[in-house]
Order: C-alpha cells, then sequence, then structure tokens
C-alpha cells in the first residue's frame, strides 16, 4: 500500500478523462521526469468551472465565499466580502488559471516525499517553464511542519507563498493520549454494533455508497467546490492500491453508515475521503468513529497524519497541531503586471487571511 503513487494516478488518468475521475476537475495531465523520479503535473488555460486542486481562482474566490458564512463579525464579513470581490476582478484580468501545478494529486493535500526533495528543483522549474513558458508554476499543499526542507529551498528559490488555508496535523500521539476526548474516540471501537470492513473491489455499488456518504459531509455540508469523487476514480484508486479503503457498517440495521479513505507517502498520511450518514442522531458519533479509525490507522502504523482543513476545534481537541498550509508561486518569467498582482496577492494572504485563519480556527 502507498506505493508509486503518482505513477498509478498518471496511468489511471491517461486511461480516463478528468471529469471521469473527479466531475468537477477539467485539466490536462502530463508527467516530467528528472532523476528516475516522475512528477505528475497539472496543466489548465484559463479560468472555467473547476475543482480547485488545480484552480486559483476557485481555491481563492469561489471556495473563499463559502466560508464567508462562518464568519459572525459584522465588520470582518463586510471586509471580506470587498477583498474577496476585488480578488475576483483582478484575477480575472489576469487570468489567474494559466497555471502549471508540478506534483500535484489532485487530491485535497498533496504530498512531498523524500524523492521529490532530492531532485533539483531549479531544474524542474526549467524544463516545466521551456514546456509552458506562458504559465504561472505552483505547488500546493506546503507547509512548515511536515514540508520544512521544501519551503526553505521554495524560499531561497524566489517562489512566492500564498497562504492557502490552516490544516491539522497529528505528528506526536503521546500528546493525543492527554486529551480525553481523542481517549473517549477510542473506546468506541470497542463497540460491537459497528464495524469497519474492508471494500470488496468487485462491488461497485459500495462505491456508490462511499461517494454518497462523502458527498454528504463535504458537498451538502461544506462546499461543492471540493473535489468531487466519481465510483468509478475510487474502485479505480483501490485496484491500484493507491487507496485504503473501509466502510462503516451498522449491524443493527444492516447498512453502510461511514466512510474513510486513506493516501500516503513515506512518512506521511491523509483522508481525503471521510463521509457519514447524516440521517443517523449525533449521539451514534459516526464521524467521531470514522476520524478515530484514520487516526489510529496512522498510529498503528507509525504515520504521521495530516487532517487537512476544517473541524479546528474537534482536531485539536484530540491532538492535532494547527499549522498554516501555503500554495508556492513561480512568476519571474511572468509578465510585470501577472508578477506584480500575485505579490499582492500573496502580500494579502499572508499578512491579513493568514490572521484571520488562526483567530477564526478555520
Amino acid at each position: 500500500m502507498f506505493k508509486n503513487i503518482l505513477a498509478k494516478l498518471f496511468d489511471i488518468f491517461k486511461q480516463y478523462h478528468s471529469k471521469e475521475m473527479i466531475a468537477n476537475l477539467d485539466t490536462k495531465v502530463i508527467k516530467y521526469k528528472l532523476n528516475e523520479v516522475e512528477i505528475i503535473t497539472t496543466v489548465v488555460d484559463d479560468i472555467k468551472p473547476n475543482c480547485y486542486v488545480v484552480s486559483i481562482y476557485n481555491a481563492t474566490v469561489a471556495y473563499a465565499e463559502d466560508e464567508l458564512s462562518k464568519i459572525t463579525i459584522k465588520y470582518q464579513k463586510i471586509i471580506s466580502k470587498i477583498l474577496i470581490k476585488l480578488f475576483s476582478f483582478i484575477l480575472k484580468v489576469i487570468n489567474i488559471d494559466k497555471i502549471q501545478m508540478l506534483n500535484n494529486y489532485m487530491l485535497s493535500t498533496n504530498f512531498y516525499p523524500e524523492s521529490f526533495n532530492s531532485i533539483d528543483l531549479q531544474k524542474l522549474r526549467e524544463m516545466a517553464i521551456n514546456d509552458y513558458p506562458a504559465h504561472t508554476l505552483l505547488l500546493r499543499s506546503v507547509n512548515n511542519i511536515q514540508n520544512h526542507r521544501l519551503y526553505c529551498n521554495l524560499l531561497k528559490d524566489n517562489w512566492l507563498p500564498i497562504t492557502f488555508r490552516q490544516v491539522y496535523l497529528f505528528n506526536d500521539y503521546s500528546e493525543c493520549d492527554k486529551h480525553i476526548n481523542y481517549r473517549r474516540d477510542k473506546k468506541l471501537r470497542d463497540d460491537k454494533r459497528y464495524e469497519f470492513i474492508e471494500v470488496d473491489i468487485e462491488n461497485f455499488a459500495l462505491f456508490e455508497r462511499a461517494v454518497a456518504l462523502y458527498n454528504q459531509l463535504y458537498l451538502d455540508k461544506y462546499s461543492q467546490h471540493n473535489v468531487q469523487f466519481t465510483p468509478l476514480y475510487l474502485q479505480e484508486l483501490v485496484k491500484k492500491e493507491i487507496l485504503h479503503l473501509r466502510m462503516l457498517y451498522d449491524h443493527k440495521y444492516n447498512k453502510y453508515v461511514g466512510v474513510v479513505g486513506l493516501i500516503g507517502e513515506d512518512n506521511i498520511v491523509t483522508a481525503p475521503i471521510v463521509g457519514y450518514d447524516f440521517s443517523y442522531s449525533k449521539k451514534e458519533a459516526l464521524y467521531r468513529r470514522v476520524i478515530a479509525y484514520a487516526m489510529e490507522y496512522a498510529r498503528d502504523n507509525k504515520l504521521q497524519l495530516n487532517l487537512s482543513s476544517g473541524a479546528g476545534q474537534f482536531k485539536v481537541r484530540r491532538g492535532a497541531t494547527a499549522e498554516l498550509e501555503y500554495v508556492f508561486v513561480y512568476t519571474k518569467h511572468l509578465s510585470i503586471v501577472k508578477r506584480v498582482i500575485w505579490y499582492l496577492v500573496s502580500i494579502i494572504t499572508n499578512y491579513f487571511y493568514a490572521g484571520l485563519l488562526k483567530k477564526l480556527k478555520l
């Protein structure tokens, strides 16, 4: 499990169109090879309906609009609305989505294994710019804890950091033991009514159910701009041993009521697939159960867990550390206008948005 993930992902996207895998994804998928390291890359030419994993416009404007409802202080909401409108206009003027995103797993969180850290970053950059000289270069999902070496190298190579979101990391499980919520969640495993079951690869209906449960949480509750996985994609990911997928089965009512899917590289794992049946009472603790499974899987396998963004207080109360996550942008080959605007985006997100994320624990 979790070996040669990028090569396997590239094989899937060679076989199928991107929208067959992720319903709201529209991108070209290419591959670079440097020192025997394969780097899967997405290329988008303009602003269009798209998923934030390949689109800066959707990541910074469409997604931000969904987050406005979480701001309860009136003046902060007004300022945020004005900034979003200003961002939208500026980003459209410079066609912000003319981008090439390197090392893109097309998940909520990308990985940077040791093989990537060992490559010549400048040489990779030059290869990418040679192929697409008019496109902005990007790297997503960089944080200064789990990707410290890359973070420093990017700054040295004159990449601009753009604050994207706040993620929640589990790096020290001894800290989790100090939290009563974590200890309570572990005890849920003793409940014989619910059981996590491995998915039968040939049973397509199970993958449809998994997607339906995920959609209830990530699309219906949070945002339609989140990754819209298809059942076919989940099936392909499991077949190629990219995704560790488990369904939560309710023996009392004989049905699947939760899902958790984990993907990892080296010593870091994340859970891009999480969902549960919203018709159940909160007392049944379905969300707690699926997160507890992800945490115990990571702990049992001695892996760091990146639980991405959202539900910040829930995760902190179980021992998570909040950390800002960045998109790094390289613009030196672009026009002066685009370079200035990217620089302004970097300044605004790092000095306003970052503080807002920390204060509101988003």
